[in-house]
């Protein structure tokens, strides 16, 4: 079963950081990121620990069982969008997207955002089918 949701967030990070490459390379977005190999390794270990967390939160928080999984992902995904381009502009490895104007803070939300629907799809997905 982990490994399901393994594949599921693996799947979210990797259409993620497609999302932001491709905005970045038809200069959408100026957030700075490079993706090296040891950051694209980095940035899929992150989505797969936000995404174990937002499956303990849901298998917590039953009530979060009857919001619809587009919802949960999308504000899944704005508070990932926050805590990790935080800690990655504090460290200089991307541009703070909210000093980089509405192109980049646009762009790189809906990225996040489509990683918390498919997060949370994963999750609906082999969570809810056992009951």
């Amino acid at each position: 079963m982990k490994l399901k949701y393994s594949i599921g967030f693996l799947i979210a990070s990797v259409v993620q950081a497609a999302i932001i490459m491709l905005t970045e390379t038809f200069g959408i977005s100026s957030l700075g990121a490079n993706f090296t190999a040891t950051q694209l390794i980095i940035h899929i270990l992150a989505g797969q620990i936000a995404g174990y967390i937002l499956l303990y939160i849901v298998n917590k928080l039953k009530i979060i069982n009857k919001i619809n999984i587009g919802v949960i992902g999308a504000i899944w995904g704005i508070v990932v969008w926050t805590i990790i381009l935080s800690i990655n502009s504090i460290q200089g490895t991307v541009n703070a997207p909210w000093v980089q104007g509405i192109s980049t803070v646009l762009s790189s939300i809906i990225a996040f955002v489509l990683y918390g629907i498919i997060s949370s799809s994963t999750i609906k997905r082999y969570s809810y089918s056992k009951h």
